[in-house]
């Protein structure tokens, strides 16, 4: 969702009377040159004099107003509408570092197929997901692990392949295993199985959020944007998805930032380095009493109807029932999937009559969805300081039982 404005600057520049076209600025031109005392005789289209000044004056003014100041210069004197050099730039001026691109950490649950056997998990093994809006998302064993004789299961730590936020999946996405780890049956991400968020390169909205953010955090008490300044500088955590509650008392619990992920749920790993950077490092203000949470669930259960175009075949009609599905899960942010999905986000309204449309707008298989939210029809969700998350989701076709 792009919170930057647009600008046409050329129509300011115009509702400012500047002359922007090329008959207002030879309109300009003339008046110019007949103030100054010279008496223009011929001012035709056809006179070579006006053809040449045209071409030497009028075009490169046009040029100089149209191109160099409306799409160059004044667009990256300001952060709503800089370009990423200039952003950069800006950034410097207020002391931050455009945040890279991180491969997100964490622990994989392998089970074993003897819990009386020693199991060795070698470094580089694999362990993925099913395809998801046709990617996999791949997970590697970052060190040999001894699963020891005795224990059903253990943990191994992994890497993903690629950095990026879309590597932060819920639990139990990750639970296939393209070859085979001797002595291990399943693999699976349990909950809160992230240590270190998988992040992108932070793009120009992100970055210019942080830059606006940095000018009202930089007064000598600490408010919001002081504290959601030192909170955003994480990869991963975008300045627009924190949240503070605040009673205005001085004691452990009344003062809370809630923080929510692009992907999936916040890890506890995220919160407490937060904690402890915030309140035991001295990132904090005289008397505050500031706790980072991740960001409450608002439980959703959700059935949908969907009725699809005749004469698809049983594979295509399970493709198609398992892209509804795939659909309506990445926006309520398990997957980074399906980017044109609407996400769900707290304080404030997800439409399911829109989610219903952008299914219709992305599916020509689909003719018609009828969406059941906690047991009511087209129930829109509003949400307070809480993030909607499906706890229950079923999809079917009309018809089936």
């Amino acid at each position: 969702m792009n919170q930057r404005p647009e600008v046409d600057f050329v129509s300011l520049m115009q509702d400012e009377g500047l002359p922007v076209t090329e008959a207002a600025i030879e309109v300009e031109l003339k008046t110019a040159v007949v103030a100054a005392g010279s008496k223009v005789s011929n001012d035709s289209d056809m006179s070579p004099f006006w053809r040449w000044v045209r071409a030497a004056v009028v075009t490169p003014v046009h040029w100089l107003v149209n191109v160099l100041l409306a799409t160059h210069v004044l667009p990256n004197m300001f952060v709503a509408t800089a370009s990423r050099w200039a952003l950069e730039l800006k950034a410097w001026e207020l002391n931050l570092t455009p945040k890279a691109a991180v491969k997100a950490q964490g622990e994989i649950t392998l089970t074993k197929a003897n819990p009386n056997d020693a199991s060795t998990i070698a470094q580089g093994a694999v362990i993925q997901t099913a395809p998801i809006d046709g990617s996999v998302y791949q997970l590697r064993v970052t060190a040999e692990t001894v699963i020891p004789a005795g224990t059903g299961s253990g943990r191994v730590p992994v890497e993903a392949s690629e950095a990026g936020a879309a590597f932060n999946l819920p639990a139990g996405y990750y639970n296939l295993l393209p070859q085979e780890i001797p002595g291990i049956v399943s693999a699976e991400n349990e909950p809160d199985w992230l240590t270190r968020l998988g992040a992108n390169e932070e793009t120009d909205e992100e970055l210019a959020l942080r830059c606006q953010n940095a000018f009202t955090s930089s007064g000598s008490w600490h408010i919001d944007d002081a504290y959601r300044s030192i909170i955003a500088s994480v990869a991963g955590i975008r300045s627009d998805n924190i949240f503070f509650e605040n009673t205005g008392h001085i004691q452990p619990g009344t003062a809370t930032a809630f923080i929510l992920m692009d992907v999936g749920p916040t890890p506890t790993a995220v919160i407490s380095q937060l904690n402890e950077h915030i309140m035991n490092q001295g990132y904090h203000g005289h008397g505050d009493v500031l706790t980072c949470q991740a960001i409450p669930d608002l439980p959703v259960t959700m059935t949908v109807s969907a009725v699809l175009v005749k004469n698809l075949t049983p594979e295509q009609t399970s493709a198609a029932l398992a892209e509804v599905e795939s659909r309506i899960r990445a926006a309520f942010r398990e997957t980074a999937a399906h980017a044109e999905m609407s996400r769900a986000r707290p304080q404030s309204r997800f439409s399911v009559s829109k989610l219903a449309s952008e299914i219709h707008q992305a599916m020509s298989t689909v003719e018609s969805v009828k969406i059941w939210v906690n047991g009511l029809v087209q129930e829109d969700i509003s949400a307070a300081i809480e993030q909607p998350r499906l706890t229950s989701l079923s999809v079917e076709s009309e018809g089936d039982s």
